[in-house]
């Protein structure tokens, strides 16, 4: 069972082990700490993850992931950008699918967010499904937007709006 809950201090050691995988950090932000450190979990924990509109991702009572939406300013305060991950040891259970689900409909039923979007790798076949699954649709593809580890990436760029 997927539930989604705010995260608690027992969450910091797990949230270290999936962090240092480079299969799970691969495709998502450099702005999680590389290394990620105890101490860059307790911030998360404590504090970082009030700043946003982040949930832990629990499967079978175990932290799997994190799944957050980052509020823009001024003009964009209506619309959100969608982030998220689950644990290697978690993929191709449909957690990330049913999470996306889980959250899109609660920052829909609980903000005035109106628009919720994400930038993906081109190359994350995986992530572009589960988006497709909960009916994000694409507004293009921006090239080379990203560079990380040497790289440039294209991106798609998906959205949903409240309906």
């Amino acid at each position: 069972m997927i539930k989604l809950r705010a995260f608690i201090a027992s969450d910091t050691d797990l949230l270290v082990s999936y962090l240092n995988s480079s299969e799970v950090t691969r495709y998502i932000t450099s702005a999680i700490a590389q290394p990620y450190t105890e101490r860059d979990a307790q911030w998360w924990v404590e504090e970082g993850s009030d700043l946003v509109h982040a949930k832990a991702i629990e499967f079978n009572g175990t932290l799997v992931g994190c799944i957050s939406a980052k509020v823009g300013e001024f003009e964009y305060n209506r619309s959100a950008e969608l982030g998220y991950w689950v644990a290697r040891g978690y993929w191709n259970k449909g957690i990330a699918s049913e999470a996306v689900k889980l959250f899109t409909g609660s920052i829909f039923s609980s903000t005035d967010i109106t628009r919720l979007f994400v930038s993906v790798v081109a190359e994350n076949r995986a992530s572009l499904r589960v988006l497709e699954k909960n009916a994000y649709t694409s507004e293009g593809t921006h090239r080379q937007a990203s560079f990380k580890n040497g790289r440039y990436f294209d991106e798609h760029c998906l959205v949903k709006l409240r309906s």
